[in-house]
């Protein structure tokens, strides 16, 4: 991690919701829909990926300046939950959610966001799939996408990822797994232990509807060899990676983000820890905790 770090601070905020849409007519791609009314928000881009084998749909919410500007931009890779999580990919999209000001997240910090559509696939490399590669088409094709399109800080210091609950958990294990592509990963609350419904919440299964790697009980050695508690140490001897972790104190998954705290602190893995009131909610506040992180480590935009 570079020691130049710039504080942002942006004293009055101005956000068009319009003037970044595309005028093409919206498609169905292999059960992924963008609706029209949602062209007006983000960039609706769609990647043929080879990991998936089929095309898939990603928002892109730029500055206001982008289009006048010469500058490069950090990208975060934003995340979504699982379908019923607040955070989700549904709610990613609506222009009626007020917990997801996405675009104004773009303005506020001056970075692109990428926001992949991928359903309940914990952003997962499945053992059961062989066309079901999340990891390799988010922590590969994607950034590559992204900057062949977009004017980017195509560096590793200018690439982070961010999430909520499964996005958390596609955050932290996503740096874990492509740490000369991204290095930093914002967590809220996120599914660190794949087990933790089994091992903390004493539920019959692991509950998560993770069809990726099928029934705990059956796959007990994918749900430990894809947990965060193990993939850590694939970066357990970096210092120029960081791990933010944030969670509620009354968050069902407050026990597995603390003890992946303690994991951080035992490795001397770079990170910053937060606990908040509240369970496991999204709303505005958190996502301007999340990313008011980037202010220690993204550099200044001249």
């Amino acid at each position: 991690m570079k020691k130049k770090f710039a504080v942002i601070f942006v004293a009055t905020l101005f956000v068009s919701l319009v003037g970044y849409g595309q005028t093409a007519k919206p498609k169905k791609d292999n059960g992924y829909v963008v609706q029209e009314a949602n062209y007006n928000y983000g960039i609706c881009k769609t990647i043929q990926s080879t990991a998936l084998n089929k095309s898939m749909p990603v928002l892109v919410f730029l500055p206001t300046k982008y289009e006048t500007s010469k500058l490069k931009y950090p990208t975060v890779y934003l995340l979504h939950g699982v379908n019923g999580q607040p955070l989700n990919e549904q709610g990613i999209r609506s222009l009626n959610n007020p917990a997801t000001k996405i675009l104004e997240m773009a303005e506020l910090f001056q970075v692109i966001i990428v926001t992949p559509i991928t359903g309940n696939s914990f952003y997962i490399d499945s053992p059961l799939d062989s066309m079901a590669k999340f990891a390799t088409y988010v922590g590969e094709e994607i950034p590559k996408f992204i900057d062949q399109n977009f004017r980017t800080t195509n560096t590793r210091e200018g690439r982070f990822l961010a999430g909520f609950s499964m996005g958390g958990y596609g955050a932290v294990s996503l740096l874990c797994r492509y740490p000369e592509t991204f290095s930093v990963a914002i967590n809220r609350a996120g599914v660190l232990n794949l087990a933790t419904g089994v091992q903390d919440l004493n539920w019959d299964d692991a509950a998560f509807p993770l069809p990726v790697l099928g029934s705990y009980w059956k796959n007990q050695e994918s749900y430990h060899l894809n947990s965060c508690f193990n993939l850590i140490n694939k970066i357990k001897a970096r210092k120029d990676v960081a791990i933010i972790v944030e969670v509620g104190r009354e968050d069902f998954l407050y026990k597995t983000n603390h003890q992946f705290r303690n994991m951080l602190e035992e490795y001397k893995i770079p990170y910053i820890y937060a606990e908040y009131p509240g369970g496991h909610e999204w709303n505005a506040n958190c996502f301007l905790s999340m990313f008011g992180h980037l202010q220690v480590f993204r550099k200044t935009v001249e």
